[in-house]
């Protein structure tokens, strides 16, 4: 009987060390996944910023460029105004 009660104790005491094992296993994985992803997105960062034109302003895209329109669309022809006045 008494043997039998060890046994379960020994049993629980594996059980307890495999979970520990196993959360601290996931926790290095996590980590040095964590660490690869912020050494990834540094360098995206430093790749981008070099896309950047001496001034400061992207290349591409609408980002209020030199001609100051701040991204706004250019205005539309007078026959099309002139139908949107109308409605």
């Amino acid at each position: 009987m008494e043997n039998e009660n060890n046994k379960k104790k020994d049993d629980a005491k594996a059980k307890i060390v495999l979970f520990v094992i196993g959360v601290l296993v996931g926790s290095i994985i996590s980590t040095t996944t964590f660490f690869v992803y912020a050494k990834m997105s540094e360098s995206n960062n430093a790749a981008s910023s070099s896309q950047q034109m001496p001034g400061g302003e992207f290349q591409r895209g609408m980002s209020g460029g030199r001609n100051g329109q701040g991204g706004t669309p250019p205005e539309m022809p007078n026959d099309n105004n002139a139908a949107q006045d109308n409605s």
